[in-house]
């Protein structure tokens, strides 16, 4: 909201579309994008350390233990295929949550269904389908303006 300086869910969706396209991890490149936003370069720093430290110091405990475990430990691998199944169907909630709130025209469903199979089935990376998609998006608007702006002067004469 505005008056807690947080973002809109179309600002949400802006960030979700620029950090897929630049290097980085995802959650450390969000962080970054809302701390810029609501502190400036305070916001910065602190929503870099508050995100990608933690991981930092989970994955050097991980390594410190790791090499004492067996890999092939059957509580392990079960754990890890838990986790695995867990995080799998917390991201799927999410894409379903989020094309409930975005997707409001046979366009948006158009260039969804096109970018899933692109990835999906044609192997192209994401970073380029992003990118890619931003053509079709500018000449939707450009048809939508002409349209408005045909409606506009044919309805100025009557």
């Amino acid at each position: 909201s505005k008056k807690n300086k947080w973002l809109t869910s179309e600002e949400l969706l802006d960030m979700m579309g620029l950090v897929q396209t630049v290097p980085g991890i995802i959650a450390c490149n969000s962080a970054i994008y809302v701390g810029r936003r609501i502190a400036g370069l305070g916001g910065i720093l602190a929503a870099a350390f508050g995100v990608c430290l933690p991981s930092v110091l989970i994955i050097l405990m991980i390594a410190m233990f790791f090499p004492n475990l067996n890999p092939e430990n059957p509580w392990l691998l079960g754990a890890f295929r838990g986790v695995r199944a867990c995080i799998t169907g917390l991201v799927m909630m999410t894409a379903f949550r989020m094309a409930k709130k975005v997707l409001k025209s046979w366009f948006e469903y158009g260039i969804a269904l096109a970018a899933l199979i692109l990835v999906l089935l044609l192997k192209v990376e994401p970073v380029y389908v992003i990118l890619g998609a931003m053509v079709p998006g500018v000449l939707y608007a450009w048809f939508q303006l002409g349209r408005q702006s045909r409606t506009e002067k044919g309805g100025g004469e009557k």
